[in-house]
């Protein structure tokens, strides 16, 4: 298993969900995501003993004092659970390497993340319409197709397992397809 250090647009990313979906009070958020930025490097160091500060796995110039020195930047733009979830799921996979992380907040905030996500994709989907995979461009990885054991196929966003940029939630919102209206006759 590979880990890495996640950006600060991704730690950005999860505390707006967390802050919109009133699971963390905003003045919470410096404090919570140093929590888990720290978490974060002590997975990381834990699996790559002989690597030292400057040279991990992660963002271009990280250095180990820069988990202390973290400050929320809010996203702007409506929350997208479905891209949310995965990066829940990709700082947890980043996150666990390290014998203290079973039993720590952090686990415990991406779990609860992850869970308020999924629990949000029906009603957004319903809201705001589906993904449509043809409508990113042939270079764009971000969306893909899976089938589960059941068949049943699901739609998944790639970009939340390593957020690039702070535009993540207006790329997923620009594919979305609005839910079609009834025709008028069908309105009461």
């Amino acid at each position: 298993m590979s880990a890495w250090i996640v950006g600060s647009d991704h730690l950005d990313l999860l505390l707006t969900a967390a802050v919109a979906w009133n699971l963390l009070d905003p003045d919470r958020a410096d404090e919570t995501g140093r929590m888990l930025w720290r978490e974060n490097l002590k997975s990381v160091a834990h699996r790559y003993p002989a690597d030292r500060d400057g040279h991990r796995p992660g963002p271009i110039g990280f250095r180990d004092r820069h988990v202390d020195t973290y400050r929320f930047k809010p996203y702007p733009g409506r929350v997208d659970p479905q891209v949310v979830e995965p990066a829940a799921a990709s700082l947890a996979y980043q996150s666990c390497e390290h014998p203290g992380w079973p039993n720590s907040k952090a686990r415990a905030f991406t779990t609860r993340l992850k869970a308020e996500a999924q629990a949000r994709t029906d009603a957004y989907i319903a809201q705001h319409g589906p993904v449509d995979l043809q409508r990113q461009p042939p270079t764009d990885r971000g969306w893909y197709a899976t089938t589960d054991m059941q068949g049943q196929r699901h739609i998944r966003c790639g970009d939340g397992w390593n957020v690039p940029d702070r535009d993540v939630l207006h790329r997923a919102a620009a594919l979305r397809t609005p839910p079609a209206t009834p025709p008028p006759d069908q309105l009461s």
